[in-house]
């Protein structure tokens, strides 16, 4: 399966809010403990940024999760 960037966007943003639901954790929560911006944090689960590599890791470190499983795009069914 090959990946586009608005594809890969929409995962990330999917990914980080239902991780950040299920854990009960808010989203203002989860931008401190990441230490960014939750402004940012806000325009990213809306696929409005781009988060850096380092963001990227600040989040799933926050979320106690490997950065590839944000990454991890939904298996369409057949």
């Amino acid at each position: 399966m090959k990946a586009t960037l608005p594809a890969l966007k929409q995962a990330l943003s999917s990914n980080i809010q239902r991780i950040r639901k299920e854990q009960g954790i808010s989203q203002e929560k989860l931008a401190l403990k990441a230490e960014i911006d939750r402004s940012y944090m806000s325009q990213i689960e809306r696929c409005l940024a781009n988060p850096s590599i380092d963001a990227l890791l600040r989040i799933s470190n926050a979320l106690e999760v490997a950065p590839s499983e944000l990454l991890q795009l939904s298996k369409k069914k057949p």
